[in-house]
């Protein structure tokens, strides 16, 4: 819905899309004060956010060009926030914080806004419907995926820098090859979300025993 007051479209998709910037945001103040559960847990509900938006909207069938176009777009600069920006903040609270891993934090945020700049325009000129088959490169929430993975290790075996590095150094590269990834099934979101589950009762249960 377009409200006559404010800019924007207000609908529950985008809502939804809105609630995963703040968990991710939220994200960043749980690192700060060291609750890795908790930065953990955020990231995964903006995760799960950047999921579940996308099918929300398409469940609207009366929404207009004009809405769906904002929706890919808010999405889009949500998305670099969350899965772009928060990481590098992430790792940087955690101790990543050299100057070769500002580098590479650069090249990972360069990366991530080039891939989705390539998304957007991918669905705007190539996609009547806005409605992609596939990704070009590995789609930017990724990096929520493998950040529970980092912090496991990282809260086991202390400072690695070098696997750190690899991982935004891999993944940063990663958004921008010209690479077909097909849409994960509901098979393949079932078994991602058992996955990050598992991650944050690992992670809880290290921080508790620590």
């Amino acid at each position: 819905m377009k409200n006559k007051f404010v800019i924007g479209y207000y609908n529950p998709a985008n809502f939804v899309t809105l609630a995963g910037l703040s968990c991710a945001v939220l994200a960043c103040f749980m690192v700060a004060s060291g609750n890795y559960f908790l930065t953990v847990l955020c990231l995964s509900f903006a995760a799960l956010c950047d999921a579940t938006d996308g099918r929300i909207a398409r469940a609207n069938p009366s929404a207009t060009n004009r809405s769906r176009f904002y929706g890919v777009q808010l999405d889009s600069l949500c998305d670099m926030v969350s899965f772009g920006a928060v990481p590098c903040f992430i790792a940087y609270q955690m101790g990543y914080n050299g100057v070769i891993d500002i580098l590479l934090y650069l090249l990972f945020g360069i990366c991530g806004a080039t891939r989705l700049a390539n998304f957007n325009t991918e669905a705007a000129v190539d996609s009547p419907d806005l409605k992609l088959k596939h990704f070009t490169g590995i789609p930017i929430p990724f990096s929520a995926v493998l950040f529970p993975v980092l912090v496991i290790v990282h809260m086991l075996a202390g400072q690695l820098s070098l696997l750190f590095r690899l991982a935004f150094l891999v993944v940063g590269i990663g958004y921008i090859l010209r690479i077909r990834v097909p849409k994960p099934s509901g098979k393949a979101q079932l078994i991602i979300g058992v996955y990050m589950l598992a991650c944050l009762i690992a992670v809880l249960v290290i921080q508790l025993v620590k």
